[in-house]
């Protein structure tokens, strides 16, 4: 199975990250596609954590994630993100800032049927960042779901499902001898995407 969805990309800087993520996969990098979501709380508070890359295209990254979890309030009530992906075997990162909106019930629909039946269970029972009494009782609560839809098709819970991040601005940075560091941000003008070279 592929680590992501990569669609048609023509816009270089989301051409670079693919090729990142590709480096990183060709020297056994461990999870290449995961990148370090930072939200920001309804009181200033920021907070971040990890997730994958499930799907890239020109419009953008998808990530999927519990819609009533924390990140996904605070994304509710404020959808502007940055994401950061650091991969040691190459001393490459790339930064992402933007914004984030639901993507579609179709493709959430179809991206939950493609997961483990273990995910998709875990997903079903597991309310996200809420409080639970113990690790034990929500494991039971899996195991009596499993059974209940023993030989039947999970259904997507409404409160899972995608975002779709789209960049506004891009950084990419490497690591050069003597940390002379090479900084390339590009920045969204409308439709096109200027680059420039930043000090390090």
């Amino acid at each position: 199975m592929d680590l992501y969805i990569r669609e048609s990309l023509s816009e270089r800087p989301l051409l670079l990250l693919d090729e990142c993520i590709q480096e990183a996969l060709k020297v056994s990098a461990p999870l290449p596609h995961a990148m370090n979501i930072a939200t920001v709380k309804k009181d200033l508070r920021p907070t971040n954590r990890v997730v994958l890359l499930k799907s890239i295209s020109d419009k953008g990254l998808v990530f999927v994630t519990d819609y009533q979890s924390a990140k996904g309030i605070d994304i509710a009530e404020n959808p502007n993100v940055s994401v950061t992906f650091w991969w040691a075997q190459t001393n490459k990162q790339i930064r992402v800032e933007g914004d984030c909106i639901k993507v579609n019930a179709e493709f959430s629909d179809d991206y939950f049927s493609s997961r483990p039946r273990g995910s998709q269970i875990s997903a079903s029972v597991s309310n996200q960042s809420e409080e639970i009494s113990s690790y034990d009782s929500l494991a039971d609560e899996a195991e009596k779901f499993s059974s209940l839809y023993k030989d039947k098709t999970i259904p997507r819970p409404e409160r899972w499902g995608g975002y779709l991040l789209r960049p506004k601005r891009l950084e990419y940075w490497q690591d050069m001898p003597n940390r002379l560091h090479k900084r390339e941000l590009f920045i969204k003008k409308g439709k096109e995407w200027q680059k420039i070279y930043l000090s390090p």
